[in-house]
């Protein structure tokens, strides 16, 4: 089977994102497709699965080749039950309806339509939805819709799989889950993904969309081998560059002061008796021309070395405010959530400024929830949280609803800041937001912009306690890198729920937190949950 590109071109008004682009993705591949945030990786994803179509160029696949497909935005609307909407979506229920016919037999014994039950409920098993089948799908929260989706996608039997960002919307279990079976799997597929550690255990081929060519930058290995290579190669270049217009300027200097000698000697005139001079003098400036001349023609044929481009990197810079006195948040037999809905019991913390804790739990377990009772957003149902008075809170949450839709990327920042007009500037500047994106409206930015436009604002009030929903969810790798720099010396109190492993890890959190079964449970570190949740998804693994 075979998934084909050739010279594909999109661009989106007078703005090109995809130029020329020609690629194949054969059985087995096992590719990575990366890029900073609006170089065009959804777009080459949605062409190649067939929701649009590109300006020029042609896709074309093997014959009887199926693709499956997963966005990003995973929205789903429907009422039925999970099992009614897998069969749907997975084409099995139109395959059980011409099963009189040998066509539609043949094709149901080729997907092992036997098997389709089984797999589905070890599928949703995989994903945390354990006896979840007969349930109506607007019963769940939207990461556990992503999830149904996927399924989905994964019961298709696709030739070749596109995943946009699979691991946004999942939970950490649920990510090693779908590591196994994308690890065991027969299918080919290239992902699109800003998670280090998944891409680190599932590809062999990374492909870069550049962001100034608008072409594919190839190489072997996983993104750790892609990263590493591309750092080498850009000291490389940079540094025979640099040695190209050393010797270029050496070159020049020598041919100057030839031409010099030479415009000495040619008007020397001397005396009438010292002919034997005027002559020596006029031979050794018509030798310097031709050197001269040398020494030009050899800096013509020294080899070109482009000027490596080096992007200024995007940094992340927040100073937390010290504050005098009280910059705590404490709990006293809390139980976080809404009467008569979820529950989840906080244990007694006492947070205070600098302080570290990350939270990490199945999707609609209650995380969210936790995080907006620490913050004081959502009330207790019972018990007490206490914020110290000097407290600066910045709020990250997942789906950015705190931002007003209608306000200019400009008004948000003067609005909510002490900054004057071009201190206002100076900073979307630096958080990557040009003079015309600053007129921007909020609602018309994409997930990434809208995110560092939330870190514009920390940076702008001096947040001493920073509460992140998944904060990596919408970024680019460039960006999760400039987080996790910030991080590293932030001297504020952090509290962050997230599943990406390799943030986690740079993270050094005082305490992890396992929320499960309406509680919230310290846990002794990360590797351990992780452990447990790789040999749970090799137990389910053997099942299919």
């Amino acid at each position: 089977m075979e998934l084909k590109a050739e010279r594909i071109s999109k661009s989106y008004g007078l703005t090109p994102v995809l130029e020329e682009v020609s690629l194949s993705l054969q059985d087995g591949a096992r590719v990575g497709l990366v890029g900073q945030n609006g170089t065009g990786k959804s777009t080459l994803l949605r062409i190649l699965a067939g929701q649009i179509t590109p300006d020029a160029g042609t896709v074309s696949r093997s014959k009887g080749c199926r693709v499956g497909y997963m966005p990003q935005d995973t929205a789903i609307d429907a009422t039925e039950t999970v099992t009614d909407y897998l069969r749907e979506v997975s084409g099995f229920a139109d395959l059980e309806s011409r099963l009189d016919h040998t066509t539609g037999l043949e094709e149901y014994e080729r997907r092992d339509g036997y098997a389709f039950y089984s797999r589905l409920e070890t599928i949703l098993d995989g994903f945390g939805l354990e006896n979840s089948k007969d349930l109506p799908l607007s019963s769940f929260s939207t990461g556990q819709k992503s999830k149904i989706f996927m399924t989905g996608v994964l019961l298709s039997d696709p030739d070749f799989l596109l995943l946009d960002e699979p691991t946004n919307n999942l939970d950490l279990s649920a990510i090693i889950w779908l590591e196994r079976f994308l690890t065991d799997t027969r299918t080919a597929y290239m992902i699109v993904s800003h998670d280090r550690v998944f891409l680190d255990k599932l590809v062999n081929r990374i492909i870069e969309l550049d962001s100034i060519t608008h072409g594919l930058v190839v190489q072997n290995g996983n993104y750790s081998e892609y990263l590493e290579r591309k750092e080498k190669a850009f000291l490389r270049q940079t540094r025979e560059y640099d040695q190209l217009q050393d010797e270029k300027t050496r070159l020049r200097e020598a041919a100057q002061a030839k031409r010099q000698q030479a415009q000495s000697g040619s008007v020397y005139r001397g005396t009438d008796n010292d002919k034997f001079q005027r002559g020596f003098k006029r031979d050794r400036a018509s030798t310097s021309a031709r050197a001269a001349r040398a020494i030009e023609k050899r800096i013509s044929h020294l080899p070109e070395v482009e000027r490596p481009i080096s992007k200024t990197p995007l940094r992340i810079d927040i100073a937390a405010a010290a504050g005098e006195g009280s910059t705590f948040i404490a709990t006293a037999h809390v139980t976080a959530g809404y009467p008569g809905g979820i529950a989840i019991h906080v244990p007694d913390l006492y947070l205070s400024l600098g302080k570290r804790i990350a939270i990490v739990g199945l999707n609609g377990a209650g995380k969210s929830t936790v995080l907006k009772t620490l913050s004081g957003e959502l009330p207790p149902v019972e018990g007490e949280v206490s914020i110290g008075r000097n407290l600066v809170l910045g709020t990250f949450t997942q789906e950015h609803e705190l931002l007003p839709k209608e306000c200019t990327v400009y008004e948000f920042l003067k609005e909510n800041s002490t900054l004057a007009q071009e201190q206002v500037h100076a900073l979307g500047i630096r958080y990557g937001f040009s003079e015309d994106r600053m007129r921007t409206v909020i609602g018309k930015l994409s997930p990434g912009a809208r995110a560092r436009l939330l870190f514009a604002l920390f940076a702008a009030r001096g947040v001493n306690a920073l509460i992140l929903d998944e904060p990596t969810n919408h970024l680019d790798i460039e960006a999760m890198a400039a987080l996790q720099e910030m991080l590293s010396s932030y001297e504020g109190t952090v509290i962050v729920v997230s599943h990406d492993r390799y943030f986690l890890h740079g993270l050094k959190p005082d305490a992890f937190f396992f929320v499960e079964s309406g509680a919230m449970r310290e846990t002794p570190d990360l590797e351990e949950y992780v452990e447990a949740a790789a040999k749970r998804a090799i137990r389910i693994s053997r099942r299919l």
